[in-house]
């Protein structure tokens, strides 16, 4: 099947979104190109999108993706799309307004596909600030810690000296870790503002500091029961040396961004072209 993709020559997000439309289409075996006008000569004009693409019928199937309505301007989308073939829709919203005007058997939704397939799940950064290897400072327990799948859904930044086995079992597990021994004091801010939590893992404490730096910075703070941690509404609490109690935790932040994730994994280019497949072969055989 031979389909021109139309799209405007800007270089803004739906070219891009274009291009990747016509690697799909090559990739699932049919004749996609690319190109800023229709031609006579293939099965199918596809226009990305709509308003800014197509300017009449040709003799080809033209058929039109509809991204949105500027200024809710109907009447303008009315008169420039009406001797189109087929009409898909990124959205029901806009499946629904052109229902007034536009036959609903020429029109479907499909949800588009990411811009960019190396978008992927989101890996927040737990900072650890303070040393490790003194007696209750909780090496130990990161060690047991670290043997936990959960943590592969996280990265680490050690701002402190003495967590060298825990960063090198860290790094054997292909988990990303900054390791900063250099303890000058006067870049703490910087790095307290670049990690997402705050983690203490304590089995005991006068302090710590990092509780008062983390809240200062506005960090949630992940934190074992003590010292200073009755004082201040902390973010998350577990009991000293409860690794089920922080692994709990640690599903909690993660439960949500891998929901966000979920919920547009079924939204492909694989998915799109087929979609656009089934549409032309139907049109044809009508």
């Amino acid at each position: 099947m031979r389909v021109n993709v139309v799209t405007v020559s800007t270089g803004w997000i739906l070219q891009k979104w274009s291009e990747r439309i016509v690697v799909e289409g090559q990739k699932q075996g049919h004749d996609f190109t690319l190109s800023h006008n229709p031609v006579n000569s293939v099965d199918c004009n596809l226009y990305v999108d709509i308003q800014n693409c197509y300017r009449g019928k040709t003799n080809s199937l033209d058929v039109g993706v509809f991204t949105h309505i500027d200024k809710n301007d109907v009447n303008t989308v009315n008169r420039n799309c009406l001797s189109l073939d087929y009409i898909v829709h990124m959205c029901d919203r806009y499946y629904q307004t052109f229902k007034s005007f536009y036959p609903e058997n020429k029109m479907s939704v499909l949800l588009p596909a990411e811009v960019n397939s190396r978008f992927s799940i989101y890996k927040p950064q737990i900072g650890i600030f303070q040393r490790g290897k003194y007696e209750g400072k909780g090496y130990d327990f990161m060690l047991g810690l670290i043997k936990n799948q959960i943590i592969e859904n996280f990265k680490f930044k050690f701002v402190g000296k003495d967590w060298d086995e825990v960063v090198k079992q860290l790094q054997l597990m292909n988990i990303e870790v900054d390791y900063l021994t250099s303890e000058d004091y006067r870049e703490y801010q910087q790095h307290y503002h670049d990690v997402d939590y705050v983690l203490i893992p304590s089995l005991w404490e006068g302090g710590p500091m990092s509780i008062l730096e983390g809240l200062s910075c506005g960090k949630p703070v992940i934190s074992s029961n003590v010292g200073l941690i009755g004082e201040f509404d902390v973010d998350y609490v577990y009991e000293p040396n409860d690794i089920n109690g922080l692994i709990e935790i640690l599903t909690k932040i993660y439960e949500p961004i891998k929901k966000r994730r979920d919920s547009v994994s079924e939204v492909t280019y694989e998915k799109f072209v087929s979609g656009i497949i089934e549409i032309i072969n139907k049109l044809k055989t009508n």
